[in-house]
């Protein structure tokens, strides 16, 4: 890493630092759930509307320029989808069951793909993983 680089790193968020640490207390209430220690019992299942949060909080936040805002757009719309398809199957809504609805990832998968490709930012040549 050059001089360069290490003078444009982002400045550390405590917001970010706070929100992690809240996904990981409730992951590990979840795996305590999950694993029944302490007979610990959620009643809800929570993995789906907490991917659902986060993506409607990225897409809420609108700092940065307008290319990392377009692909933290794109990130937040995948964690939304996630959560949605999470909830169709925990609450077997048209009787989806990951068995049945996981063609519906590789669509959305490809929706970003797509969206990604038709990216107004992006140079060509540029690859999606700078």
């Amino acid at each position: 890493m050059d001089t360069a680089e290490q003078g444009a790193r982002r400045p550390i968020s405590q917001a970010r630092v706070v929100v992690g640490l809240i996904i990981m207390m409730i992951g590990s209430l979840m795996l305590a759930d999950r694993l029944d220690w302490g007979g610990f019992r959620m009643n809800v299942p929570v993995w789906p509307w907490l991917l659902m949060v986060l993506g409607v909080v990225r897409l809420a936040d609108q700092s940065g320029d307008n290319r990392e805002c377009m692909k933290s757009r794109r990130i937040a719309s995948w964690f939304v989808f996630m959560g949605a398809w999470g909830l169709l199957n925990e609450y077997q809504i048209f009787g989806a069951h990951p068995r049945n609805s996981w063609p519906l990832l590789l669509i959305g998968a490809g929706v970003l793909v797509v969206w990604g490709a038709l990216d107004p930012q992006r140079t060509p040549g540029q690859s999606n993983h700078d």
